[in-house]
């Protein structure tokens, strides 16, 4: 044992020796292949290094402060030290030659090689002269704390250099912890795009570890690109090197991000390809872009709107909701299950100052107030100014001067402030400098809109001010088409109804779930009959207009009576305990509202109706309409199942689905869950829809229940 110690001893010493020869000369040193690879070893090994020197600290500390070393802990503590010092230079020398390897700089490397080779020599040293530290106990401290210290700093730099920059404390710290990021405001490049650079790329591109040359960590530094040129080129087929490494193999070498890290998913690369089709810049708002553009409708399932906001105050009380209601003041939720208000006032001959005053009781609630062409004055200014979560404020056309503005200050969340049509200047308006988080002010026919306002937008550096357009060349957007069918249950064949108030609109429609577009999508003329379920997407078009937004609606064909319906369990909730199987076939569909008496909700349990009919039908389909509602924890099933025969004991398994689960909060919407199989003539159905058993770990109620709300089904 003892020779053993000697020889490994010695080993330690002469490649300390070695090291610090290779650290004098390193700018000489040529690596051949085979001594690289012993390079890459380094993350494999500096390992164990680290873990035998905190256990070398804690042996020392804690069994070193004695009047003499008991014989066995002094041969443990002899050989972790000596273990320490050879591993920790073998890991040193392996650092040094795969720091000399492309796509590393030198400057980043500096402090984590400097302190590597101290921790090699500090092991060795504190193994030469361990009976000192041992008996000296302020130097056995120092020497355990150097230890600590390098530890801790050479591990931090090394992860920075490996990872990216503060991967250690990047969780907790107030980059991670900024606050989101609105679908009004969000940047393309800074909000869309740079996030994923950072989540899947930086970790082998950036200042400390730039493989292949290229830096992703700024927009400038990507459009230089790397060793191999430019990343896009959006006269290509493929866009470019960017996309075309992401689209190679995963097998193959050079695909990006490399194998064993994480991929991008088919999210992120749609979005990255359409940023560089779309002519990729660092500054293009999301907002900006059209209507139907898809950079858009992707930005559209990752941000949330003012309206579709996450709130954290609590909702108003219902009945103080209610009581607010008139025929000149609307007071409704912004988004289903959300806590914010939306407040709109009608008929400006019935406006008076107290009815904004009658709204105080829910001031904490009210984000949107909308005041459009209502005869508002200064002081009422004062009453607004205790709204203070509102975001979107609406006060054109209203007799406001201007004197009061300051008032406003106090509403440190509102966005976007509308002074259209009213007496402000720009004096005036720089008393708003005290917003804030405003993005959106408008002035369009107000004397400011005619004045200087270079000074002005300096002060207010992150909010655009809109002024209106010049001249009468502006193409205007279609408003989206209108469809007349109001009954969504087709228990006939009948026409599709669509209309549109501009003559010479083209009016094109899909079926298929695709969105219409003026080339391959059908022309609406009037003979389209509905005969089945499907949901019928309409979009309006007209040379020289910008093309609408899409319309959406949903028919379900009724298809055969279900002569008896019940529950095999009933709800374990109220008020869907005492509810009747026969709401599911009575051919009336429910809306948003899970309130309205037209859904039946389980939780904990599978909903389970059993289905009779006096005559054996042959059914090829059956048809569950449900509700989604994330806020209200009204999720879609987990599954659901259709079970037919001519014997309710002994039924089969006839078809069952999995309908995909959403990845984030969103707004409510109804759902159809059609299960489509080979026809089958059955006497008796059970269909089963099953709950999720835990809300996911995204939602606010996480690991609690989910609910399912059912309001009909169908069978064709």
């Amino acid at each position: 044992m003892q020779r053993f110690k000697t020889v490994l001893y010695n080993a330690s010493f002469a490649f300390n020796c070695m090291l610090v020869f290779l650290l004098i000369f390193e700018n000489r040193l040529l690596l051949p292949p085979w001594i690289q690879t012993i390079g890459r070893i380094h993350p494999l090994l500096l390992h164990f290094p680290i873990v035998l020197l905190v256990l070398c600290i804690f042996w020392e500390l804690f069994a070193g402060f004695k009047t003499s070393f008991v014989s066995n802990q002094q041969h443990i503590g002899d050989g972790l030290l000596l273990l320490t010092s050879f591993t920790a230079v073998i890991s040193a020398l392996m650092g040094l030659l795969l720091s000399r390897e492309d796509g590393y700089s030198q400057d980043s490397l500096a402090w984590h090689k400097w302190s590597g080779v101290a921790i090699s020599i500090v092991s060795f040293a504190w193994y030469t002269f361990r009976q000192t530290t041992r008996h000296i106990k302020v130097v056995g401290m120092l020497t355990a704390i150097t230890g600590m210290f390098l530890v801790i700093v050479t591990g931090h730099l090394g992860a920075n250099i490996t990872h990216g920059e503060n991967f250690v404390m990047a969780p907790v710290s107030k980059e991670k912890q900024a606050p989101k990021v609105l679908f009004e405001d969000a940047i393309i490049y800074a909000n869309m795009v740079e996030p994923i650079f950072k989540a899947k790329c930086i970790s082998c591109h950036n200042d400390k570890k730039a493989k292949g040359e290229l830096v992703m960590e700024t927009f400038s530094k990507l459009v230089k690109g790397g060793k191999d040129g430019a990343l896009w080129d959006s006269t290509k087929k493929d866009v470019g090197l960017l996309m075309n490494r992401i689209h190679l193999p995963l097998d193959n070498k050079k695909h990006m991000p490399p194998t064993g890290k994480p991929q991008l998913t088919d999210e992120e690369v749609a979005i990255i390809y359409q940023w560089i089709r779309s002519g990729p810049n660092d500054t293009a708002k999301v907002a900006e872009l059209p209507a139907t553009d898809t950079l858009r409708t992707l930005a559209a399932t990752i941000f949330n709107t003012i309206e579709t906001d996450e709130y954290t105050f609590k909702p108003a009380d219902e009945s103080k909701i209610k009581a607010l209601r008139n025929n000149y003041r609307f007071v409704t939720p912004l988004a289903l299950g959300s806590p914010a208000l939306g407040v709109e006032f009608f008929g400006a001959a019935q406006f008076k100052s107290a009815q904004l005053k009658e709204l105080l009781p829910v001031k904490e609630q009210v984000v949107s107030l909308n005041l459009n062409k209502m005869p508002v004055t200064e002081e009422d200014l004062t009453t607004i100014a205790q709204f203070i979560n509102l975001r979107k404020l609406n006060l054109s056309f209203t007799n406001i001067r201007g004197s009061g503005l300051s008032a406003l200050n106090a509403l440190k969340e509102l966005k976007q402030l509308s002074l259209s049509g009213t007496g402000v200047t720009v004096a005036n308006l720089n008393t708003l400098t005290a917003l804030p988080k405003l993005t959106h002010l408008y002035i369009w026919t107000t004397p400011a809109q005619s004045e200087p306002l270079l000074a002005l937008q300096k002060q207010l550096k992150n909010t655009k001010i809109e002024t209106g357009f010049a001249g009468d060349t502006i193409i205007i957007k279609l408003n989206p088409p209108m469809v007349e069918n109001e009954d969504q249950i087709v228990l006939q064949p009948v026409a599709l109804k669509l209309k549109h108030f501009v003559k010479g609109v083209t009016i094109h429609y899909t079926t298929d779930g695709t969105l219409p577009d003026s080339l391959l999508s059908p022309v609406y003329k009037g003979d389209f009959m509905i005969d089945k379920n499907m949901t019928v997407k309409t979009k309006a078009f007209k040379p020289g207009w910008i093309s609408s937004d899409v319309t959406e609606k949903t028919f379900y064909k009724a298809g055969y009576k279900i002569d008896s319906i019940r529950f095999l369990q009933p709800s374990p909730d109220l008020p869907y305990k005492s509810m009747s199987a026969t709401i599911l076939a009575d051919a009336q569909k429910g809306d948003q509202n899970f309130r309205s008496g037209k859904w039946i909700g389980y939780r904990g349990i599978s909903m389970q109706a059993l289905l009779y009919f006096e005559t054996p039908k042959e059914v090829a389909s059956v048809t569950v309409s449900g509700l989604v509602d994330i806020g209200g924890y009204i999720m879609p099933p987990h599954q659901v199942e259709v079970w037919g025969g001519n014997d309710p004991g002994h039924l089969r398994l006839i078809k069952k689905i999995n309908p995909e689960q959403p990845v984030k909060e969103g707004a409510g919407y109804m759902k159809g869950y059609e299960l489509i199989f080979p026809k089958t003539k059955e006497k008796w159905m059970k269909v089963v829809v099953v709950p999720l058993a835990k809300l996911p770990a995204w939602h606010k109620g996480k690991g609690d229940k989910g609910w399912i709300f059912v309001d009909e089904i169908f069978l064709n």
